[in-house]
């Protein structure tokens, strides 16, 4: 790679830093890992500091030049901390591991960096739990009065503690999140550039391992046993770990779609409407995301495909 590259490499992460300063702040924060996943993977150790570096201190004195040197300080700290999970994929890249294992990874290390963050705001006397119920209260503030009232404490209540109960569910979301969309554009700009790096396996191939069974139904047992122990420890680990499961089946189930398709010489474009229609969906309607969930549970206990294929 050579320096112009680098360059613009860096001047790319040095422009979503600051666009974290304007309404594109949720576009900037999502792609700022790319850049620094890309320098990391192309350059040697050395360089890819130095320009790293660079980076940093162009944004700061760009942020400076306009008397805001302070914006420049807090866009380093949030690129300083997207660095560690940067450079985990960094290394899966250029180890040339699969797809599976660079998102596992990177979301392991997101979702770890995390939870040190927030054990270092508790140790610091910030309470995350009740800054969150304060945003939440403070939320709710805002809306028009005739909402609020058909609103009663006692929901309102209940509704910010479901929110606080879900804050590791959250930061799991947050974590796979960032780690998609980063594997995603950096893995295709990284290709561009002439780096092998392996992709996803095609969505007709996805396969969830048959323990995932196994642990929904674990999961389904321990939810009747501990109904109405809204304070129990396990209650909280269910209520968290519930959706994770619903949602891997849900997707297990748009992938047999894929499946399906290619089994029955289906155009290529119908699997892709169906999986662009129902993903949001599911979220919207409960009893479809329960329909996927079957149906993905079904495709991985149960050798469909197998079956189908000899038909």
């Amino acid at each position: 790679m050579n320096n112009r590259q680098a360059l613009l490499w860096s001047l790319i992460l040095v422009v979503l830093l600051l666009l974290m300063f304007t309404p594109l702040v949720m576009v900037a924060i999502s792609l700022a890992m790319i850049p620094t996943v890309f320098l990391f993977v192309k350059l040697d150790t050395k360089r890819f500091v130095v320009y790293y570096v660079l980076s940093l201190l162009a944004v700061y004195v760009v942020t400076a030049i306009f008397g805001a040197g302070i914006l420049g300080t807090v866009a380093s700290i949030v690129s300083l901390s997207l660095l560690i999970p940067s450079i985990v994929m960094g290394i899966f890249y250029k180890k040339r591991s699969s797809a599976r294992s660079v998102l596992t990874g990177g979301t392991i290390a997101f979702l770890t960096q995390l939870l040190v963050f927030l054990i270092l705001l508790t140790t610091f006397g910030v309470h995350v739990t009740d800054e969150m119920r304060q945003f939440v209260r403070s939320s709710l503030d805002t809306m028009p009065g005739e909402l609020k009232q058909m609103l009663p404490q006692n929901m309102i209540d209940l509704i910010i503690d479901m929110m606080i109960r879900l804050l590791p569910l959250y930061l799991i979301g947050i974590s796979l999140y960032f780690s998609v969309i980063t594997h995603w554009l950096a893995r295709k700009a990284l290709v561009r550039s002439g780096e092998m790096i392996p992709a996803l396996r095609p969505a007709k191939e996805w396969m969830l391992p048959k323990s995932f069974v196994w642990y929904y139904l674990i999961a389904l047992i321990l939810g009747f046993i501990f109904t109405g122990t809204s304070d129990t420890m396990i209650d909280m680990i269910l209520l968290n770990v519930m959706p994770i499961l619903m949602v891997a089946f849900a997707v297990q189930a748009l992938a047999f779609f894929f499946f399906l398709g290619d089994a029955k010489g289906w155009s290529r474009s119908v699997p892709v409407v169906i999986a662009v229609v129902l993903a949001p969906l599911m979220v919207l309607l409960p009893f479809l995301m329960q329909l996927l969930t079957l149906l993905g549970l079904f495709d991985v206990a149960f050798p469909i495909r197998a079956r189908m294929k000899k038909s």
